[in-house]
C-alpha cells in the first residue's frame, strides 16, 4: 500500500499542489457486488494534500430501519413491553480519522459537518412515538449502542495513515450485511481547527443480477414466489426419486 501511495506523487497533476487547501482523493473501487457468497469487503481510499494537515473520512450508507424491543421488569422477570421501529437512520456510519476528531475541531464545526456518531440519528423517526424528550433520547442511545456493538457505527481516530505529511490512506471495511444503494464518502482536510477542503466520492452497493431478480420477486410477489419455489422443490424431489430408483435397479 505504501508503494501505491508513493507512486501517487508522480501521477498527481501539478495543480494538486498549486494552492493551499487542495485535496485529491481516489478509491481503489467504487462499487461492491453483493452475491450469495458475499461475506464482507474492503476498499482502500488514498490521496494527497497540498500541505500538512489532518484527515477525516465519513462514510454514510442509505437509510435502514431498525426494530427495538422494549423490555420491563415484571416481578422477577424481564418481559417485552412493546416494539419501536426506528426509521431515517443510515445503516452504516463511519468516521475514520488521523487523530481524535473532538481534538481537531470545535463542537460547532463538527455539528455542521456531521462528524459525531450521534449526528447519524438526528433525523430518526420513531414509530410508535417514544413520548417525551427523555424517552426519545433513551431510544437514541439504545440504537447508537446497538450499532456500535455490531460495528455499523464506527469512530476510529487511528484509521487514517498519513505518510510524509502529504499522502494519506485508509481502509473502508464493509460488513457482511449491508443496505443496498449509493454510499456517500466525504473527505475533510483539517487545519487549525477548521475544515479547509473537502472531497466527495460515492460507492455503489448492488446485488448481482440473479440474486437481485430473486430478491425482487420474493419481495414484491411473495405468494407467487412461495408457490413456485414449493413446486420447484417438489419437482426436484420427484426427479431425484426417479434417478435414484433407476440407479438401484441397475
Amino acid at each position: 500500500m505504501k508503494k501505491l501511495l508513493l507512486s501517487l506523487v508522480f501521477l498527481m497533476p501539478a495543480l494538486a499542489w498549486a494552492q493551499s487547501g487542495d485535496l485529491v482523493t481516489e478509491l481503489t473501487r467504487d462499487h461492491v457486488d453483493i452475491s450469495a457468497r458475499y461475506t464482507g469487503d474492503e476498499i482502500t481510499l488514498f490521496g494527497a494534500m497540498s500541505a500538512p494537515g489532518q484527515i477525516v473520512v465519513k462514510v454514510r450508507s442509505p437509510e435502514q430501519s431498525v426494530a427495538l424491543e422494549k423490555k420491563g421488569r415484571v416481578g422477577p422477570f424481564w418481559l417485552s413491553q412493546g416494539k419501536h421501529e426506528i426509521k431515517r437512520t443510515p445503516g452504516l456510519y463511519y468516521l475514520l480519522s488521523s487523530a481524535p476528531i473532538d481534538g481537531m475541531l470545535p463542537a460547532s464545526v463538527r455539528a455542521a459537518h456531521g462528524l459525531d456518531l450521534g449526528d447519524a440519528l438526528k433525523n430518526m423517526q420513531v414509530s410508535p412515538a417514544a413520548g417525551d424528550a427523555a424517552g426519545r433520547q433513551t431510544l437514541k442511545d439504545a440504537v447508537l449502542r446497538l450499532k456500535q456493538a455490531r460495528r455499523y457505527y464506527v469512530a476510529d481516530p487511528k484509521a487514517v495513515e498519513i505518510l510524509g505529511g502529504r499522502l494519506y490512506s485508509t481502509t473502508i471495511r464493509l460488513p457482511a450485511q449491508l443496505p443496498l444503494g449509493e454510499y456517500q464518502v466525504d473527505i475533510y482536510l483539517v487545519r487549525n481547527g477548521q475544515v479547509v477542503a473537502t472531497q466527495h466520492r460515492k460507492i455503489s452497493v448492488d446485488e448481482v443480477r440473479m440474486e437481485h431478480w430473486i430478491s425482487g420477486v420474493a419481495g414484491q410477489h411473495s405468494w407467487t414466489f412461495g408457490v413456485v419455489f414449493t413446486l420447484s422443490m417438489m419437482l426436484l424431489g420427484l426427479l431425484l426419486g426417479v434417478v435414484l430408483g433407476r440407479s438401484k435397479k441397475n
